[in-house]
């Protein structure tokens, strides 16, 4: 899960949190790389609240809006996964 999700997400549910958003960005995904390249979306449910140069000013703007509510901020080509493995992230290996 990338810091900025972790950073808004207060469970490691996040698909299911931020669902609209992650809905929303994949959809748009081309047309917001294509009009917004190397930038930090911050997303909130179906909408682009605004295109950032740094990840910081997109977590800073979506704290004034919205609190401590969900939001997503996602760099524009990121295609990171978004999900949590709690042990992973702590560098706990996984037992079989």
């Amino acid at each position: 899960m990338t810091a900025e999700l972790a950073s808004v997400a207060k469970d490691s549910d996040s698909k299911s949190l931020l669902g609209e958003e992650i809905s929303f960005y994949e959809s748009k995904k081309e047309e917001l790389i294509r009009n917004h390249i190397d930038r930090h979306l911050l997303i909130k449910g179906s909408k682009l609240i605004g295109s950032f140069e740094t990840r910081g000013q997109a977590i800073a703007e979506g704290y004034r809006r919205y609190g401590t509510g969900p939001f997503l901020v996602r760099l524009t080509g990121e295609d990171t996964p978004v999900g949590f493995v709690p042990s992973l992230a702590l560098g706990i290996p996984l037992c079989q």
